[in-house]
């Protein structure tokens, strides 16, 4: 789904617990930095069809299955033929996810999620906290999202056991001030639960915070480089953060560090500032893992996750 950009205020409530930690780095952590050649990789613009129609659209990851909001739930296959749908009542979208085995879509609603079964066809719903933005983890056993920004005010995350319903909240985020834009907080979009739902990573503007369920402790990583948006992948190993000085920089999750920084191709400035070039764009990280794709602009661009290069397209047909 694409990230609309944007900063918001997450509230911090001091009589709950105190601000973690920071977590830096002393520099001595060699940093590769590279200028891809455009033509270093060369493949058919069909390789990521499937990739960047997932951007607008909830659809699985096989591209078997794609789920559409209007008045209540409807799946279609892949044909456009209609293969269930259920009623939620819901005014607005919260959020969607299939679930990377194929069994389940998990819907947001105001006042719970909802599991469809795509074997039986029959709908679930587990009744939590009001999420949007849900995703399932990589093995498909569960669910995290933040708290209904529109209700509540805190940007709370909450991890679901899909197998059981259960569900765990976290304490009240920090209130992260972003570097780049005084009086700005950190806001994200894209989360990932991982460790067998024991960890979450929420990636944002100027950083990421990592969440310890168990121990329900937060850290705050920040990038230090001014970016602007920011995704993780699900697996929760890596974070992309677009840095609008025509960069992109990947995090080690578990490492905390910088694993490489790329330099972007250069584009016009964004209303007369070259140091907002890419303002906006967004990163998006495959299913497979395997590549990075950048939305906005020029129809987008691709970057091989492994090598750090990026993407020739080739015209359709030609391999």
């Amino acid at each position: 789904m694409r990230l609309v950009a944007g900063v918001a205020v997450l509230a911090c409530l001091a009589a709950c617990q105190s601000t973690p930690k920071q977590a830096t780095s002393d520099g001595s952590d060699p940093i590769v930095t590279t200028e891809a050649p455009q033509t270093s990789i060369a493949l058919p613009a069909e390789t990521f069809d499937l990739s960047w129609r997932q951007l607008d659209h909830y659809i699985s990851q096989d591209g078997r299955f794609e789920a559409k909001h209007v008045n209540e739930w409807i799946v279609v296959t892949r044909d456009g033929e209609e293969f269930g749908r259920f009623g939620t009542a819901v005014e607005r979208n919260l959020g969607a996810d299939f679930s990377p085995d194929g069994h389940y879509l998990a819907v947001a609603d105001p006042d719970t999620v909802i599991i469809y079964d795509l074997t039986t066809k029959q709908p679930k719903a587990l009744f939590t906290p009001p999420l949007e933005s849900i995703r399932f983890s990589a093995d498909s056993a569960y669910l995290v999202g933040r708290e209904d920004y529109q209700k509540v005010r805190n940007g709370r995350l909450v991890v679901i056991d899909i197998a059981t319903g259960k569900w765990i909240s976290s304490p009240v985020p920090p209130e992260i001030e972003v570097s780049n834009d005084p009086g700005s907080y950190w806001y994200s979009e894209s989360f990932a639960v991982f460790d067998h739902g024991k960890q979450v990573v929420a990636a944002g503007s100027d950083g990421f915070l990592h969440w310890a369920v168990e121990s329900q402790k937060f850290t705050w990583v920040p990038c230090g480089c001014g970016a602007d948006t920011g995704a993780v992948n699900r697996a929760g190993s890596l974070v992309a953060l677009v840095i609008p000085d025509n960069k992109l920089s990947l995090w080690d999750v578990a490492g905390r560090r910088e694993q490489r920084a790329w330099t972007l191709p250069e584009r016009p400035p964004l209303n007369g500032d070259y140091q907002l070039r890419y303002f906006g764009v967004e990163p998006h990280f495959t299913e497979d893992g395997k590549w990075l794709l950048l939305d906005g602009g020029e129809g987008g661009q691709v970057w091989s996750i492994p090598d750090g290069v990026r993407v020739k397209i080739l015209p359709r047909g030609k391999k």
